[in-house]
């Protein structure tokens, strides 16, 4: 899903009066115009219009032009997605645990890179699509099918990863919890390493993960894998 730009879901969402429009969009039965939401929700329709526009970048509707039925402007409409309503309470609960983490633990980075560790200890099946059998009892798996293996999860999670040509480094080219990552970056970074380096070890890979460079660029993280 698209984000509006310098907004987060959460403050997308948090506007009794955008989500008034956003309920109006999945209650309807069919694509309506600026108009009928205003008549609908009882507000101006350029304010109708604004917060449509963020509920279209933020990718919780979609806007199109109906076909002309007679003289005048296309008709422009909108109709709400399949967007999680539950989205913005997991960005709320991640903030929390995060925050909980800072709070109470002296290293609250190697906390949350022993998290990790444990989230991928706790989905071995993932890593190996599905066969509950683990590692124990499948042969020695290869470097490159380890590394690939990782960036699949990781795209599976939504980091948009690239591997580079040397096979030292992945580039993260978006993260899904960026937001809370620039506010905590020990807690975030740590257990996004913490779930890599778990992973390379669940799969006996003859490689690991030793570095986790945050935000080289805006939008770009860098982890660089050594023996």
């Amino acid at each position: 899903m698209s984000q509006s730009p310098g907004l987060s879901h959460h403050q997308v969402l948090a506007s009794t009066s955008r989500m008034a429009v956003l309920d109006l969009l999945r209650a309807s039965d069919k694509a309506v115009g600026v108009l009928e939401v205003a008549q609908h929700v009882g507000l101006h329709q350029n304010t109708v219009r604004s917060h449509l526009d963020l509920l279209v970048q933020a990718g919780y509707a979609v806007r199109r032009t109906e076909d002309p039925s007679g003289p005048g402007r296309p008709r422009v409409v909108y109709e709400a997605t399949g967007a999680p309503e539950g989205e913005r309470n997991y960005e709320l609960l991640a903030e929390l645990l995060a925050q909980h983490l800072v709070a109470t633990s002296e290293r609250p980075g190697e906390a949350a890179a022993n998290a990790g560790r444990n989230w991928a200890g706790l989905s071995e099946h993932r890593l190996h699509d599905g066969n509950p059998s683990g590692p124990a009892e499948a042969p020695p798996i290869s470097e490159a099918n380890a590394v690939s293996t990782v960036v699949r999860m990781l795209a599976n999670i939504g980091f948009a990863p690239e591997l580079s040509a040397d096979h030292r480094a992945i580039s993260l080219h978006r993260c899904p919890f960026r937001e809370l990552a620039e506010k905590h970056p020990d807690v975030v970074c740590g257990a996004h390493m913490g779930m890599i380096q778990g992973a390379l070890a669940e799969l006996s890979a003859p490689v690991r993960a030793t570095n986790l460079l945050p935000f080289v660029q805006p939008d770009l993280c860098i982890v660089t894998l050594g023996q």
